[in-house]
């Protein structure tokens, strides 16, 4: 699938032994109450190993654009502007179309 996992340098070491330690099962239990409840909460330590890949991934993915976690991201960036320096003011600019009108 031409698949990869960014994680930071300082942080790969914790990533890859919480990778090695789970099994397909538990991730497949997690995914399983995730798609019942929509919680996503793990029951035993490695279902919670599980959870804390998933929160992981979810930080990789804020840097990869068109994901759903880069556009959380800027609709936050968005709301913190809003906050910090108020509504924007949009203006519309309507323009003649150059080859119809002669003003132009």
């Amino acid at each position: 699938l031409n698949t990869s996992l960014k994680v930071k340098r300082e942080h790969f070491r914790s990533f890859a032994d919480c990778f090695a330690s789970v099994s397909d099962d538990a991730v497949a239990r997690v995914c399983a109450r995730v798609a019942e409840t929509g919680i996503i909460r793990g029951e035993t330590p490695e279902e919670n190993h599980v959870v804390q890949l998933m929160k992981e991934v979810q930080l990789v993915n804020r840097s990869v654009p068109g994901t759903s976690a880069a556009r959380l991201a800027m609709r936050n960036d968005i709301r913190a502007l809003m906050a910090s320096h108020g509504m924007p003011s949009f203006y519309l600019t309507i323009n003649p179309a150059d080859i119809y009108n002669p003003v132009v």
